[in-house]
Protein backbone atom coordinates (compact mmCIF):
# COMPACT_ATOMS: atom_id res chain seq x y z
CA UNK A 1 0.00 0.00 0.00
CA UNK A 2 1.25 3.50 -0.86
CA UNK A 3 2.71 5.13 2.29
CA UNK A 4 0.99 8.45 1.63
CA UNK A 5 -2.35 6.70 1.24
CA UNK A 6 -1.69 4.86 4.53
CA UNK A 7 -1.00 8.16 6.32
CA UNK A 8 -4.18 9.70 4.93
CA UNK A 9 -6.16 6.67 5.98
CA UNK A 10 -4.72 6.84 9.50
CA UNK A 11 -5.50 10.56 9.82
CA UNK A 12 -9.03 9.98 8.54
CA UNK A 13 -9.52 7.23 11.11
CA UNK A 14 -8.35 9.52 13.94
CA UNK A 15 -10.70 12.27 12.77
CA UNK A 16 -13.61 9.84 12.74
CA UNK A 17 -12.68 8.69 16.26
CA UNK A 18 -12.55 12.27 17.57
CA UNK A 19 -15.92 13.05 16.00
CA UNK A 20 -17.32 9.87 17.52
CA UNK A 21 -16.16 10.49 21.11
CA UNK A 22 -17.15 14.16 21.02
CA UNK A 23 -20.58 13.19 19.77
CA UNK A 24 -20.75 10.68 22.64
CA UNK A 25 -20.45 13.49 25.22
CA UNK A 26 -22.91 15.70 23.37
CA UNK A 27 -25.44 12.93 22.85
CA UNK A 28 -25.95 12.57 26.59
CA UNK A 29 -26.95 16.19 27.22
CA UNK A 30 -30.67 16.90 27.25
CA UNK A 31 -30.93 20.40 25.74
CA UNK A 32 -33.04 22.94 27.64
CA UNK A 33 -35.61 23.19 24.87
CA UNK A 34 -36.38 19.46 25.27
CA UNK A 35 -38.00 20.12 28.70
CA UNK A 36 -36.31 17.12 30.33
CA UNK A 37 -38.56 15.43 32.85
CA UNK A 38 -41.36 17.76 31.76
CA UNK A 39 -39.73 20.87 33.24
CA UNK A 40 -37.45 23.64 31.99
CA UNK A 41 -33.89 24.12 33.23
CA UNK A 42 -35.25 27.21 35.00
CA UNK A 43 -37.75 25.12 36.95
CA UNK A 44 -35.23 22.39 37.72
CA UNK A 45 -32.80 25.00 39.09
CA UNK A 46 -35.38 26.01 41.69
CA UNK A 47 -35.98 22.36 42.57
CA UNK A 48 -32.23 21.87 42.93
CA UNK A 49 -32.11 24.50 45.67
CA UNK A 50 -35.14 22.98 47.39
CA UNK A 51 -33.19 19.72 47.41
CA UNK A 52 -29.93 21.28 48.57
CA UNK A 53 -31.53 23.21 51.45
CA UNK A 54 -33.73 20.26 52.35
CA UNK A 55 -30.92 18.61 54.36
CA UNK A 56 -28.90 19.69 57.38
CA UNK A 57 -25.56 21.39 56.67
CA UNK A 58 -23.81 18.47 58.37
CA UNK A 59 -25.16 16.15 55.64
CA UNK A 60 -25.01 18.56 52.73
CA UNK A 61 -23.82 17.18 49.38
CA UNK A 62 -22.40 20.66 48.71
CA UNK A 63 -19.92 20.38 51.60
CA UNK A 64 -19.27 16.68 50.91
CA UNK A 65 -15.70 15.88 49.83
CA UNK A 66 -16.08 12.13 49.15
CA UNK A 67 -19.61 11.49 47.89
CA UNK A 68 -20.84 9.92 51.12
CA UNK A 69 -23.95 12.14 51.00
CA UNK A 70 -24.69 11.62 47.31
CA UNK A 71 -27.95 9.81 48.01
CA UNK A 72 -29.24 12.23 50.65
CA UNK A 73 -32.67 13.69 49.90
CA UNK A 74 -32.82 12.24 46.38
CA UNK A 75 -36.29 11.44 45.11
CA UNK A 76 -37.08 7.71 45.12
CA UNK A 77 -39.27 7.85 42.03
CA UNK A 78 -38.47 11.14 40.32
CA UNK A 79 -36.83 11.30 36.89
CA UNK A 80 -33.84 13.41 37.98
CA UNK A 81 -30.85 12.89 40.27
CA UNK A 82 -29.17 16.03 41.59
CA UNK A 83 -25.41 16.43 41.81
CA UNK A 84 -23.76 19.21 43.79
CA UNK A 85 -21.06 21.77 43.25
CA UNK A 86 -19.05 23.16 46.16
CA UNK A 87 -19.01 26.27 48.32
CA UNK A 88 -15.83 27.42 46.59
CA UNK A 89 -13.59 24.83 48.26
CA UNK A 90 -11.81 22.35 46.07
CA UNK A 91 -10.97 20.59 43.91
CA UNK A 92 -13.03 17.65 45.16
CA UNK A 93 -13.58 14.14 43.85
CA UNK A 94 -16.73 12.28 44.85
CA UNK A 95 -18.05 8.80 44.22
CA UNK A 96 -21.75 8.31 43.53
CA UNK A 97 -23.99 5.42 42.46
CA UNK A 98 -27.04 6.39 40.41
CA UNK A 99 -29.87 4.30 38.92
CA UNK A 100 -29.68 3.93 35.14
CA UNK A 101 -33.20 5.34 34.79
CA UNK A 102 -32.31 8.80 36.09
CA UNK A 103 -31.32 11.95 34.30
CA UNK A 104 -28.62 13.90 36.14
CA UNK A 105 -28.85 17.65 36.79
CA UNK A 106 -25.46 19.30 37.20
CA UNK A 107 -24.74 22.83 38.51
CA UNK A 108 -21.62 24.03 36.68
CA UNK A 109 -21.89 27.13 38.87
CA UNK A 110 -24.96 28.59 40.56
CA UNK A 111 -26.28 31.12 43.05
CA UNK A 112 -29.43 31.79 45.03
CA UNK A 113 -30.79 35.14 46.15
CA UNK A 114 -33.17 34.48 49.04
CA UNK A 115 -35.55 36.37 51.31
CA UNK A 116 -36.17 37.59 54.00
CA UNK A 117 -32.80 38.71 55.32
CA UNK A 118 -31.71 40.21 58.66
CA UNK A 119 -30.72 43.44 56.90
CA UNK A 120 -33.85 45.64 57.00
CA UNK A 121 -32.72 47.50 53.87
CA UNK A 122 -32.86 44.30 51.80
CA UNK A 123 -36.26 45.08 50.28
CA UNK A 124 -37.79 45.46 46.82
CA UNK A 125 -37.89 48.90 45.27
CA UNK A 126 -41.07 50.87 44.60
CA UNK A 127 -43.57 48.89 42.47
CA UNK A 128 -41.05 46.05 42.25
CA UNK A 129 -42.19 42.50 42.93
CA UNK A 130 -40.16 40.26 45.20
CA UNK A 131 -39.29 38.08 42.21
CA UNK A 132 -38.00 41.08 40.25
CA UNK A 133 -35.99 42.25 43.25
CA UNK A 134 -34.34 38.89 43.84
CA UNK A 135 -33.62 38.55 40.13
CA UNK A 136 -32.23 41.96 39.16
CA UNK A 137 -31.84 43.74 42.51
CA UNK A 138 -32.53 47.31 43.51
CA UNK A 139 -30.10 50.05 44.51
CA UNK A 140 -27.07 48.63 46.36
CA UNK A 141 -28.74 45.22 46.73
CA UNK A 142 -27.68 42.90 43.94
CA UNK A 143 -29.99 40.52 42.17
CA UNK A 144 -28.93 36.94 41.57
CA UNK A 145 -28.25 37.58 37.88
CA UNK A 146 -25.55 40.11 38.74
CA UNK A 147 -23.55 37.34 40.41
CA UNK A 148 -23.72 35.05 37.40
CA UNK A 149 -22.86 37.95 35.10
CA UNK A 150 -19.36 37.74 36.63
CA UNK A 151 -18.75 34.16 35.50
CA UNK A 152 -15.67 34.13 33.26
CA UNK A 153 -15.22 30.40 32.57
CA UNK A 154 -17.27 27.20 32.59
CA UNK A 155 -16.39 23.71 31.40
CA UNK A 156 -17.54 20.12 31.65
CA UNK A 157 -16.44 16.72 30.40
CA UNK A 158 -17.88 13.23 30.40
CA UNK A 159 -15.50 10.26 30.38
CA UNK A 160 -12.64 12.60 29.47
CA UNK A 161 -14.41 14.12 26.47
CA UNK A 162 -15.07 17.87 26.79
CA UNK A 163 -18.53 19.22 26.25
CA UNK A 164 -17.87 21.38 23.21
CA UNK A 165 -21.32 22.82 22.73
CA UNK A 166 -20.86 26.42 21.59
CA UNK A 167 -23.96 27.35 23.58
CA UNK A 168 -22.01 26.64 26.78
CA UNK A 169 -19.55 29.39 25.97
CA UNK A 170 -19.49 32.92 27.37
CA UNK A 171 -20.71 35.63 27.53
CA UNK A 172 -23.42 34.46 29.92
CA UNK A 173 -26.21 36.35 28.16
CA UNK A 174 -25.88 34.18 25.07
CA UNK A 175 -25.68 30.74 26.70
CA UNK A 176 -28.74 28.52 26.48
CA UNK A 177 -27.39 26.60 29.48
CA UNK A 178 -27.72 29.61 31.73
CA UNK A 179 -31.03 29.42 33.58
CA UNK A 180 -32.74 31.87 35.93
CA UNK A 181 -35.52 30.30 37.97
CA UNK A 182 -38.92 31.72 38.74
CA UNK A 183 -39.41 32.57 42.41
CA UNK A 184 -39.84 29.49 44.58
CA UNK A 185 -40.36 28.59 48.22
CA UNK A 186 -37.90 26.41 50.10
CA UNK A 187 -37.57 25.03 53.60
CA UNK A 188 -34.14 25.29 55.17
CA UNK A 189 -33.32 24.30 58.71
CA UNK A 190 -32.35 27.39 60.77
CA UNK A 191 -28.85 25.91 61.13
CA UNK A 192 -28.26 26.96 57.51
CA UNK A 193 -28.21 30.58 58.66
CA UNK A 194 -24.60 30.09 59.75
CA UNK A 195 -23.84 29.92 56.03
CA UNK A 196 -26.72 31.90 54.53
CA UNK A 197 -28.48 34.33 56.90
CA UNK A 198 -31.36 34.58 54.41
CA UNK A 199 -32.25 30.86 54.49
CA UNK A 200 -34.99 29.42 56.66
CA UNK A 201 -38.28 27.54 56.74
CA UNK A 202 -40.80 28.89 54.23
CA UNK A 203 -38.31 31.37 52.74
CA UNK A 204 -38.32 32.36 49.07
CA UNK A 205 -35.59 32.53 46.49
CA UNK A 206 -34.58 33.00 42.87
CA UNK A 207 -31.71 30.97 41.43
CA UNK A 208 -29.40 31.60 38.50
CA UNK A 209 -26.49 29.68 37.05
CA UNK A 210 -25.09 27.38 34.40
CA UNK A 211 -26.51 23.87 34.27
CA UNK A 212 -26.44 20.73 32.17
CA UNK A 213 -28.96 17.90 32.30
CA UNK A 214 -27.48 14.53 31.39
CA UNK A 215 -29.73 11.91 29.87
CA UNK A 216 -29.65 8.51 31.62
CA UNK A 217 -26.14 7.13 31.22
CA UNK A 218 -25.29 3.55 30.18
CA UNK A 219 -24.77 1.06 32.98
CA UNK A 220 -21.16 1.02 34.11
CA UNK A 221 -18.48 3.42 35.29
CA UNK A 222 -18.32 7.04 34.13
CA UNK A 223 -16.34 10.13 35.08
CA UNK A 224 -18.00 13.53 35.08
CA UNK A 225 -15.91 16.65 35.66
CA UNK A 226 -16.99 20.26 35.73
CA UNK A 227 -15.48 23.58 36.73
CA UNK A 228 -16.23 27.29 36.69
CA UNK A 229 -14.77 30.63 37.71
CA UNK A 230 -16.42 33.91 38.65
CA UNK A 231 -14.36 37.06 39.11
CA UNK A 232 -15.60 40.08 41.05
CA UNK A 233 -13.88 43.44 41.64
CA UNK A 234 -12.37 42.42 45.00
CA UNK A 235 -12.69 38.63 45.11
CA UNK A 236 -13.29 35.52 43.06
CA UNK A 237 -14.79 32.09 43.48
CA UNK A 238 -14.30 28.82 41.66
CA UNK A 239 -15.34 25.22 41.73
CA UNK A 240 -13.65 22.14 40.36
CA UNK A 241 -15.58 18.92 40.85
CA UNK A 242 -15.11 15.35 39.62
CA UNK A 243 -17.69 12.62 40.09
CA UNK A 244 -16.74 8.96 39.70
CA UNK A 245 -20.17 7.60 38.77
CA UNK A 246 -21.41 4.04 39.00
CA UNK A 247 -24.57 3.64 36.95
CA UNK A 248 -26.57 0.56 37.84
Amino acid sequence: MNKNKWCLAAVFSVVLLLISVTAYAQDFIAPPESLPGGLSYQQWSGKWWQWAYGVLPSESPVFDTTGVYCTVNQSRKGPVWFLAGTNGVGPVTRSCSIPATRMIFVPLINWINDYPCPDPSFQPGPKQSLEQFLTIGFGPNWGVRQNVDHVTAVSASLDGVPVNDQDLQLPPESSKYRATSPIFKFNADPSWQAYDPCAGPGYRGVADGYWIMLKPLPVGLHTLSFSALAVFPTWSTAQNVTYDLTIY
